[in-house]
Order: C-alpha cells, then sequence, then structure tokens
C-alpha cells in the first residue's frame, strides 16, 4: 500500500468521521435552541437543582450537566462550549462542570459497558457520582477560598 493510498484512505475516514460528528451534533444543537426558545430549561433545571446547588453551580448548568451525565462527555463539551460561548456560563463553572464531566460522564453507556465485563453497576454507578461530587465540590471550594469570582 503505498503512501498516495494511505493519505487517501486517511482522507476518506476522516470525512466520514466529520459528517458524522455532524449528523449526531447537529440534532443536539437543535434541541438546545428549542429548548431555550420554548423556555423547557426551567423545568429541566428544577430536578438537577439539587445538584447543581450542591455543586454550588448555577441554575444554567442544569442542561449541560443533564447531557453529559446521559448522553456522554463528547455531546456535553458541545453542550457546555455553547453556553460558554453565549455567557449563560463563567469561567468557574465552565470548569467545575469539566470536572465534573471528565469523571461522571455517560452515566447509562460506560455503566452498560462495565457491567458486561463483569462489573457490579450499582457500585460503579454511585462510586462515579460520588467521586464527581467529592473531587466537584472540592475544587469548587479551593476556587472559592483562592477568591476566584463565582461568575466571571
Amino acid at each position: 500500500m503505498g503512501l498516495l493510498a494511505i493519505i487517501q484512505e486517511s482522507l476518506v475516514r476522516s470525512g466520514a468521521m466529520l459528517l458524522l460528528l455532524a449528523v449526531i451534533i447537529l440534532p443536539i444543537m437543535i434541541f438546545l435552541e428549542y429548548v431555550t426558545y420554548y423556555n423547557l430549561l426551567k423545568r429541566l433545571s428544577s430536578y438537577f437543582e439539587p445538584l447543581t446547588r450542591c455543586l454550588t453551580l448555577p441554575p444554567e448548568a442544569a442542561f449541560p450537566l443533564f447531557i453529559g451525565l446521559f448522553i456522554g462527555v463528547f455531546y456535553g463539551a458541545a453542550v457546555i462550549i455553547e453556553y460558554g460561548n453565549r455567557g449563560l456560563l463563567g469561567k468557574r463553572d465552565l470548569l467545575l462542570l469539566g470536572i465534573f464531566m471528565a469523571i461522571c460522564h455517560s452515566i447509562i453507556e460506560d455503566n452498560l459497558i462495565f457491567a458486561a465485563l463483569g462489573a457490579n453497576l450499582l457500585v460503579l454507578f454511585f462510586v462515579r457520582l460520588l467521586m464527581a461530587f467529592v473531587v466537584t465540590r472540592t475544587a469548587a471550594c479551593f476556587l472559592d477560598f483562592r477568591g476566584d469570582e463565582k461568575r466571571e
């Protein structure tokens, strides 16, 4: 296989992957616009308010938290970036969301994969959630102690 064939195959596969990502992310962004336009975010935020309050995050963080927890960190990151670009979340909130998502993302899919490999589903679920909460809350306390503004 020559160098030209390798480059051609890489370009074709990269293009296919970009198309796949667009097919996945575009509906999420449309859903985000729909949710924002019809003020459904307030209803969704009410379900996640205890978690966002415990993590010292504003209610606006509920939707990115929901997407990241149940759909995955990749899609959650797209929503988090969009919220950051719109100015709905400050730097501190974006950092804390990123920390939480790094530890506890795609709570259904990942846990089912690990359960198929023999892990205890309930233990895995609660340990990931607890660790994400503890690390994020510790980071929030550190940021607050250091004197960073809550919303920049």
